[in-house]
């Protein structure tokens, strides 16, 4: 078995560097704070980013930044051929916003939650989408998050975080390889036609 050495040195071979060619990316982010804590939804910027977690589709890797790294991680997105994720342009962007002056609305994006939103006219979940498309679902939700990050586990957050880009990014695929995904709905399962090639 590769030493811990040769196996950082693969990694970061692997991951994405400032001048090389950027594939597409999924993204997820996690934060510091609640809703609640910072006095609504409409503070997102307030939030702070406990972690967030990139897949280069390109080199099958992934990488973790963290809030000190939140211009690394603007610069990745904003070089990506595209970001894909679940609620990531509103969300994940409105929190990143808090952490580093990057201009994140040139970022090129496929949002899963928008686009099914778009053709549905109403709001679904990653779990009520991956359950149905891929029998599988997220490993926790935000409220544990916050839990271990008030604990200091990062990297049980980092390991909910990484499931959840994990499952987006198999969600993606499936939609890309088939023009459809499915969901969970009171009437039972249904399908959605997507564009996501």
């Amino acid at each position: 078995m590769p030493d811990a050495e040769t196996l950082f040195e693969h990694a970061r071979k692997t991951r994405w560097r400032p001048g090389e060619p950027a594939g597409p990316v999924v993204f997820d982010l996690e934060t510091l704070r609640s809703a609640q804590e910072v006095g609504g939804w409409e503070n997102l910027s307030k939030m702070g980013m406990a972690l967030a977690v990139v897949y280069y589709t390109a080199q099958d890797a992934y990488e973790t930044f963290h809030e000190h790294e939140a211009d690394a991680l603007a610069e990745t997105l904003l070089a990506s051929e595209r970001v894909v994720g679940f609620n990531h342009v509103h969300f994940d962007y409105g929190v990143l916003r808090g952490c580093t002056d990057a201009d994140l609305s040139k970022t090129r994006n496929l949002d899963l939650l928008l686009d099914l939103k778009r053709r549905l006219n109403h709001r679904l979940s990653l779990n009520a989408v991956a359950g149905a498309t891929l029998h599988a679902g997220k490993s926790g939700d935000g409220l544990q998050s916050l839990q271990w990050v008030k604990e200091g586990r990062l990297d049980l957050v980092e390991q909910y975080c990484r499931k959840d880009v994990e499952i987006t990014h198999r969600v993606w695929r499936f939609g890309v390889e088939n023009g459809y995904v499915l969901y969970d709905s009171r009437d039972g399962v249904k399908r959605v036609e997507v564009e996501w090639k």
